[in-house]
């Protein structure tokens, strides 16, 4: 037995040439898991590496050799990109873990509030006489927009004869803040109990996991759905300096309060955790807080008046606001105690406006929520690409609406009580905020397209004419 190499002579069970130290059995080592496999295999059969030393690439699956694809020049993946293994993880102290588990437990808090104060959705009525306010919460628990509501209205029906629109116009309201507030202790109950499996779990295991996932989309759906609430009971009147106006309730604001203050501090702590890491990701973090912060004053806006009424008299002045639902219940309401079919008739044009401008508002408010929502994503998954594309798709969708929403509002104003009627802050702050998160929402995608582009310079000269042309 010879060698194919040399030539040299070999014994029957030689692996390797004594004379010029190649295998001779017919194997190779896999770089990668060092098991024996043939030596014309290109891959491993046993970890599936690749074994000739070229690459495949991700983008395109070009076979090459090198550090750029010489298809579509993507460069060779490095070293500090790829994902960690138990071998080469980074050795975290004890104050990283330390910090990792209070920032778990207040975002835990963070989700116990919002559970827990989902059964208390309040509301407050200010009241002002002789330049004195005095501000009475009223709808202790969120059961009265559940069940009480309901048979209070049926009372109340039963106590007159009206018409058809009355009834329509209470129930409408009613069914609409019922399934509010039902919507919101759904969603807080389902992400609490899943989120309380989680931490228990992790914590046990003295594991570090993503805890913000379970917080934010319930939070921001439950200020979203508070807002929405908030639009249906929100209106002012006053004359000659006393007057009554709704507000949130104690209970509504100290949920959003503690539960933004939870956001905070975790998100500073989860920024102290690693610095250094988290520098390349500032840019991220800016454009989509900035994305969110705008989303969540659009559906702020959303909820104030969309109409004004300034009415001077001889003897006194009478000024008060409505917003877009409202607007449509109280025209529902007088149309169910009006009689004559004259008067009916002359309210039937500013009725139609009005249903248009209630839908062009359901719209918009679904939007910019489902904006936000992107937004807070995109902040999460900084590589991914699905959550940006949705915020910029449905900020455009707002922004359209807005403007859609600003016209019908201006025609309404003009056909509204010979003039005493004005336009409102919601039409006109929600088209500025809904351009400004569409402008916003552009830049994110553009910032993230040039982001994954490859680098084609060189540190150094090139060092061949193939390197040049790479």
């Amino acid at each position: 037995m010879n060698c194919k190499y040399c030539g040299a002579a070999l014994e029957k069970d030689a692996v390797y040439c004594p004379q010029c130290g190649k295998r001779i059995d017919g194997k190779k080592q896999c770089g990668h898991c060092g098991k024996d496999i043939d030596e014309n295999s290109v891959f491993c059969t046993y970890c599936g590496a690749r074994t000739d030393g070229k690459k495949s690439c991700k983008k395109c699956g070009e076979v090459y050799s090198g550090s750029f694809c010489p298809r579509c020049g993507t460069p060779v993946q490095r070293a500090a990109e790829k994902s960690y293994t138990a071998d080469n993880a980074p050795q975290k102290g004890k104050a990283y873990h330390i910090l990792a588990i209070t920032k778990q437990s207040i975002l835990y808090g963070a989700l116990c509030c919002l559970f827990i104060f989902s059964f208390f959705v309040t509301f407050a009525v200010i009241a002002t006489a002789d330049f004195i306010s005095i501000r009475t919460d009223i709808n202790s628990t969120s059961f009265y927009f559940l069940i009480t509501q309901f048979q209070e209205i049926s009372d109340f029906l039963a106590t007159g004869s009206y018409y058809p629109e009355m009834s329509i116009a209470l129930y409408l309201n009613a069914g609409i803040s019922a399934a509010c507030v039902a919507a919101i202790i759904i969603i807080c109950t389902v992400y609490f109990a899943i989120g309380t499996a989680a931490f228990v779990k992790n914590i046990r295991a003295k594991k570090e996991f993503a805890m913000s996932k379970y917080v934010l989309t319930p939070a921001l759906l439950t200020l979203a759905l508070i807002l929405f609430l908030f639009s249906f009971v929100s209106a002012s009147a006053s004359q000659s300096g006393n007057g009554t106006k709704m507000a949130l309730g104690t209970t509504s604001i100290v949920n959003i309060v503690l539960v933004s203050i939870a956001l905070a501090s975790a998100a500073v702590l989860h920024i102290i955790m690693d610095v250094k890491t988290q520098k390349q990701n500032i840019l991220n973090y800016v454009l989509n807080i900035c994305g969110l912060l705008l989303s969540i004053l659009l559906l702020a806006t959303l909820s104030t008046n969309i109409l004004s009424v300034d009415s001077r008299a001889s003897v006194s002045t009478l000024t008060g606001s409505v917003t877009a639902p409202l607007l449509l219940i109280g025209l529902l309401a007088s149309i169910g105690m009006i009689e004559d079919p004259t008067a009916i008739k002359a309210m039937s044009g500013t009725l139609t406006n009005s249903i248009v401008i209630f839908v062009l508002f359901l719209l918009l408010f679904a939007a910019g929520t489902i904006a936000a929502i992107s937004f807070t994503k995109a902040m999460l998954n900084k590589k991914s690409v699905r959550p940006r594309v949705l915020s910029c798709v449905f900020s455009a969708v707002s922004a359209v609406l807005s403007i859609a929403y600003l016209t019908m509002s201006i025609i309404l104003c003009a056909q509204n009580l010979a003039g005493a009627a004005m336009l409102g802050a919601s039409p006109i702050c929600a088209i500025i905020f809904s351009i400004l998160v569409f402008v916003l929402s552009i830049v994110n995608c553009n910032v993230l397209r040039n982001k994954d582009k490859p680098d084609y310079t060189f540190t150094d000269e090139p060092k061949s004419t193939e390197q040049f042309a790479q």
